[in-house]
């Protein structure tokens, strides 16, 4: 997002903000747009392969424990977790709701904009295949 959109989308939310009666809570739907939206779906996927690259290091690296196999996925969901909280939003759950709330709106905003879907569907690819190459490493898988 440019420094001038994401100005203008900060001063429409506290536009918003300001405009609500003191108490009220802002939906998630009157605060994020489609476009804000994909933006974040982006972020988090970008993250998510940045974490498995960084992973796919370590595991590759001699002498590499689980613990520090575990630790550098830890650092990648930190990092998702970051980029939630850069477009405004704690954790996925709230976006998840909004998506399903807004199904019809997202389709049609990402058909009008097929070079958003064409990243997110990169990106959703580059994920499942670094994520196919990954072995476990979680407490549970040792059982």
């Amino acid at each position: 997002m440019s420094k001038i959109n994401t100005a203008g989308w900060v001063l429409t939310l506290l536009s918003t903000l300001a405009s609500m009666s003191v108490g009220a809570a802002p939906g998630i739907q009157e605060l994020l747009t489609p476009a804000q939206y994909f933006d974040c779906q982006i972020a988090a996927r970008q993250a998510t392969v940045q974490g498995l690259e960084e992973r796919a290091t370590q595991i590759s690296k001699p002498g590499a424990t689980d613990a520090d196999k575990r630790n550098v996925g830890e650092m990648a969901r930190h990092r998702v977790t970051l980029a939630m909280y850069a477009c405004g939003k704690q954790d996925a759950s709230a976006l998840g709701a909004y998506a399903h709330r807004n199904a019809e709106e997202l389709k049609t905003w990402l058909n009008a904009n097929p070079q958003v879907k064409v990243r997110l569907d990169a990106l959703g690819q580059r994920v499942a295949n670094l994520s196919s190459q990954m072995p476990a490493v979680s407490p549970s898988a040792k059982r």
